[in-house]
């Protein structure tokens, strides 16, 4: 859809498509599935520039200069068209103005992006907003956004494409079974994985340095050109670092309710969810997904 959008505009300027063109699509899910890589995925398929929005970027400290900032970063968008306008935890910038209190600047900036959002028309600009929070959104800005998609936990197949991408330039030895690691880390995210592999790396760097200190006086010990990671530094690694999510977190029961409420079409005719299958480990997973693998 957004990529449609901003590589066929012309598509999109009669019948339907210029009267009801979607405004929004919102990336949502638990922290570290990988949301912000999606939307940068995103913009390099659709060759769009992306101007990445964060709410320390737009809350200032003098009254007023919050509005400004929205007000420009929306003139440039329509300046660098096509662009995407991509805004990494939401839920700071939009949080729900009943919950604001008296703060009367978050009430003012979420006003400002609204009429902006709104005053977009025909321009070639797309809202991407990602969060692991979208139960905190405005009413009003979640209208904005029609296309919801989850972004969810990986299971066990999917974690074994992640250490293997991640380990790619690596050199494994034999008793390193990608398959078994991917069944060993239930519950880890894509940036958990992404730890573990540079705690592994760590612990070989680590021995070696040791190994090579032991040898000082051997003027014939060299240490590789490459390290190379065996199972015993992954089983370091993996009581270093543990996945950063559980089934109990408040949070994550937040997301299976809006999920229920506020999903995609997709989620609530119980398909899987975005860019995750099947897996067989041997840890139920589904506890802590937000949508149990179909």
């Amino acid at each position: 859809m957004t990529s449609l959008s901003l590589l066929r505009p012309e598509a999109f300027k009669y019948g339907v498509l210029a009267a009801d063109r979607l405004p929004g699509l919102m990336l949502y899910g638990p922290p570290g599935t990988g949301k912000t890589l999606l939307a940068r995925a995103v913009a390099k398929e659709s060759k769009a520039t992306v101007l990445e929005i964060s709410g320390a970027q737009i809350y200032e400290k003098y009254v007023g200069e919050g509005e400004k900032m929205v007000r420009a970063v929306f003139s440039l968008a329509k300046k660098l068209s096509p662009c995407i306008v991509f805004i990494d935890e939401a839920d700071a910038i939009f949080g729900s103005r009943s919950n604001a209190g008296n703060k009367t600047t978050h009430r003012e900036i979420i006003n400002q992006f609204l009429r902006e959002w709104d005053g977009m028309g025909m321009s070639n600009v797309f809202i991407m907003v990602a969060s692991n929070r979208p139960f905190d959104l405005d009413d009003a800005v979640l209208r904005r956004l029609p296309r919801r998609i989850l972004v969810d936990l990986p299971v066990t197949k999917d974690r074994e494409s992640i250490l293997k991408i991640h380990l790619n330039d690596e050199i494994l030895d034999d008793s390193v079974k990608l398959n078994e690691l991917a069944e060993q880390t239930p519950l880890y995210s894509g940036s958990d994985l992404k730890n573990l592999c540079v705690s592994a790396a760590l612990a070989c760097v680590r021995e070696e340095n040791d190994l090579a200190n032991s040898k000082q006086d051997d003027k014939d010990f060299k240490l590789p050109e490459k390290r190379t990671l065996s199972g015993r530094h992954f089983e370091k690694a993996i009581k270093e670092i543990s996945a950063s999510i559980s089934e109990d977190m408040s949070s994550l029961t937040a997301i299976r309710k809006f999920d229920e409420q506020y999903g995609d079409r997709r989620g609530r005719r119980k398909k899987s969810a975005y860019g995750f299958g099947l897996g067989d480990g041997s840890v139920d997973e589904s506890a802590a997904r937000v949508r149990p693998p179909k």
